[in-house]
Formats: C-alpha cells, structure tokens, sequence
C-alpha cells in the first residue's frame, strides 16, 4: 500500500479580494457625490512578477485553517487587521506559479468607506474600473473578476453590502454603493421599494451645506 508520503504535495495559499467604495464630493452643490467600487493591491518587490500589482496573500502553514491565514497574510502583506471576509473559490490551474504548484483559496473581504480612508498600510487602492491585466501578476486578474461576479450576485439576495456603509445612511448613498457594484443604477422608487425592509429609519437627517437635509438609516435590526 502506498503511503500518502509516496506522492507529491502542492503548495496552498491564500488570496484576499479587499474591497471598498470611495465616494468623491463635488466642488460644486450642484454636482451629484460619485461612487467608485475600490481594490487593495500591493506592489510584489521580487520574482516572479517582480513589480505587478497583486492581492494580499501568502502561504499556508502547517498548523493553520485558511481562514487565519488570510487574516496573518493581510495584517503582514497590507496591513490589514479587521474586516468581513468569506471564502470565495479555490484556484487550481497547473501553471498559475511558475515556481510550483501552488493552489490558492481565494477569500472576498469586504471594509467600510471610513476604515478604508484612515488605511495607512503598504498597499494600495485601485479604482477597480482603472485596474488592467498587463498590470495584474499570477492569475489575480481572474480572480478579481471571479470576485466581482460573487459580490453583483450577493448583493441582490443578502445583505452584505452593509459591510461597505457607515453606520448610519441616507439611502441614496446605500443606492450608490449598489450602483457602483452593478454598474447601473436602478429607479430610486423601484429601489426603496426593494431595500425597505433591510433598513430602519432613524430620526436624524445630513447637514450638507446646499443639500437638502435627507433621512438617515441604519441596517434593521436582527439583520447579520
């Protein structure tokens, strides 16, 4: 009988799909806030892919679940000690390291506007419309995207776009966020209809000097 010590072992790591919004005020009250859909990306500063643009990650250990893994990788490779994660898809092609095979358990994290912009790590946000393959090393690039299609899909049947919110909102800027995810933004009666029962009105509203005061809330209690 074969011992399992008799066949070849890959290499597993772990990669994080880091995202957030950015949302950019306008010079003008006349102008209406953009939304942007943000990555976290770090420059690697040695072979192979020396100098590409790649998600925060790293190797498995022995004696560790993926899960603390993602979490040691992203506080040591982006500085990164807190936000909501979940396993998204485990990357397996023969060639995606040219140094070994190497398996990835990829994760999509998720981190509020505020804590992205008080971010004061090593890595970078991207605009993830601005980000390109050619700059992209490994396969992240499809793993990105692979990403993309799980957090378009979530959106629309859970509850986890809360993950990228301030505690308190008006519902334009909850419209906002699925509109920079989506890519299209819906009728705004038609989503107020729709989001109604995931939230709870508060009964304060924004001070927005030249903006009409608007409703703020907060995720309805005995949501997850």
């Amino acid at each position: 009988m074969n011992s399992i010590f008799d066949y070849d072992h890959p290499f597993v790591c772990t990669d994080a799909v880091l995202l957030s919004i950015s949302t950019t005020v306008p010079d003008s009250y006349r102008k209406l806030p953009e939304t942007n859909l943000r990555i976290l990306l770090y420059k690697r500063d040695s072979d192979p892919h020396k100098d590409k643009w790649c998600l925060p990650g790293g190797f498995l250990s022995i004696d560790e679940l993926p899960e603390n893994s993602i979490r040691r990788n992203l506080l040591l490779k982006a500085d990164v000690d807190e936000c909501w994660l979940e396993q998204l898809y485990t990357f397996c092609d023969l060639n995606r390291d040219s140094r070994a095979r190497v398996i990835s358990i990829a994760y999509l994290g998720l981190m509020n506007e505020a804590a992205s912009k008080n971010y004061q790590g090593n890595a970078t946000w991207f605009d993830v419309d601005a980000i390109s393959e050619a700059d992209i090393g490994f396969d992240h690039y499809n793993i990105i995207k692979t990403a993309l299609v799980r957090l378009q899909s979530k959106i629309t049947y859970t509850n986890i776009v809360f993950n990228l919110l301030p505690e308190e909102f008006t519902l334009t800027q909850l419209q906002n966020v699925y509109a920079a995810i989506l890519g299209k933004k819906e009728q705004a009666s038609n989503f107020r209809k729709r989001i109604i029962s995931m939230v709870q009105e508060t009964d304060k509203h924004t001070s927005n000097k030249g903006h009409r005061p608007a409703r703020l809330y907060v995720k309805k209690a005995g949501l997850y």
